[in-house]
């Protein structure tokens, strides 16, 4: 059995319908009866439709049909294709498809006090000083750049670390800052010259920084109370983050892009939306956003939340989606005043599609995007080598 899209990254726009094709190859010396079945649900897996099929097959021949839905809503699809034999499961074939993306109505949720929070924190991240400390890394400083190991204080003096690849060749430099990944493993930046510095931040408990983490899971740290909650500290660190490029005599502020994958392209976010120092960025697969439909959709986080209601019987789904919502990065993009390049897998179900639109959708600058059909939690390079064009058109352009 193989199963096609007419749409070359599985998302359908204008009046098309949705539509699959199922091809069915009978490679016996003998007839073949079965049932096709064809459902289809939305991303949250809400029924809509389901076709089924009774068909026969002479020996060596096959078997083509064409299953439409027709006006979707804006969003994303979920499409089961089953092939039966007496009731016996032979094949089966699962993907999701989306419609009209840049029209998903996910609404900005945030409270009156938003950017009151945000402008207040911004302003307690300036009184910490934070005391850079560079440290070489000789085993990475063996090509085109020196490598340091960066130290600094952020919000709450939380000591946070990073890798900089400061360039060996004389003169200003735009620099990319890049968040890592939830849990992401520590790495070194590019050692190879292509005309930017580079600076990989390590956020407070994670990656450079878990010896000494002291938030537990992360997301679910704080949420008592949104001043203590985890990611207000994070976010923070992420401006930090751009302290420091500022801070270094061979970066050019004026210059600077970002960029990062899941929690990194959260943060990327975040940057362009709370710092108007950033030109230029580049999320992907971004996390963080939209939590009630999130939590609909894919099993994690939710789970991680479900654990901390059950060790904590007090609190309340409302309050929590309450505090979610001054850390939700669909209430930040509506500030970004930057272009920007978004990259999506379309089949991804650990921070799905939908939710990465729904931030999307609120950035009023110029941006784009690039779908990759068939990949989940992650994007092809297309998207890397198109980011990089971007930055380039954007930070080497005449100022």
């Amino acid at each position: 059995m193989e199963v096609s899209v007419p749409d070359p990254d599985y998302i359908f726009t204008g009046t098309d319908p949705l539509k699959i094709n199922v091809h069915l190859q009978n490679n016996n010396s003998s007839n073949v009866t079965g049932r096709v079945i064809v459902s289809l649900t939305t991303d949250d897996y809400r029924p809509l439709k389901t076709d089924s099929l009774d068909m026969e097959m002479g020996a060596n021949k096959s078997f083509h049909q064409e299953f439409i839905y027709q006006h979707p809503t804006p969003g994303f699809y979920r499409y089961t294709v089953l092939f039966k034999r007496n009731e016996e499961v032979v094949s089966e074939k699962k993907f999701n498809v989306g419609y009209e993306p840049e029209k998903i109505n996910s609404p900005i949720d945030a409270k009156a006090d938003f950017k009151e929070f945000w402008d207040k924190s911004l302003k307690e991240l300036k009184k910490v000083k934070p005391n850079y400390k560079l440290t070489l890394v000789p085993e990475a400083s063996k090509l085109d750049y020196d490598m340091y190991l960066v130290e600094m204080r952020s919000f709450g003096n939380e000591l946070i670390r990073g890798y900089y690849s400061k360039p060996k060749k004389e003169g200003k430099h735009p620099v990319i800052v890049e968040y890592m990944g939830y849990g992401s493993t520590p790495y070194f930046p590019n050692q190879t010259w292509d005309g930017f510095a580079y600076f990989v931040l390590s956020i407070r408990g994670q990656a450079l920084n878990q010896p000494t983490n002291k938030y537990g899971t992360w997301i679910n740290y704080g949420l008592d109370n949104k001043d203590n909650y985890y990611y207000r500290g994070a976010f923070l660190d992420v401006i930090r983050a751009l302290d420091f490029v500022t801070s270094r005599p061979e970066i050019d502020p004026e210059r600077i892009a970002v960029r990062g994958g899941s929690q990194g392209g959260a943060l990327s976010f975040v940057a362009a939306a709370l710092d108007k120092r950033v030109k230029v960025a580049a999320p992907n697969v971004p996390f963080l956003s939209d939590y009630p439909d999130y939590f609909n959709i894919a099993p994690w986080p939710k789970s991680d939340f479900d654990t901390y209601m059950k060790n904590h019987p007090e609190a309340k789904w409302e309050d929590i989606y309450g505090l979610l919502t001054y850390f939700d990065i669909k209430n930040l993009t509506q500030w970004i005043e930057c272009p920007l390049i978004m990259g999506i897998g379309v089949q991804d179900n650990v921070c799905p599609p939908h939710i990465n639109f729904a931030a999307y959708n609120q950035v009023k600058s110029k941006k784009t995007w690039m779908a990759f059909p068939e990949l989940g939690h992650s994007v092809g390079k297309e998207f890397y080598d198109a980011s990089v064009r971007l930055f380039r058109d954007i930070l080497f352009s005449p100022q």
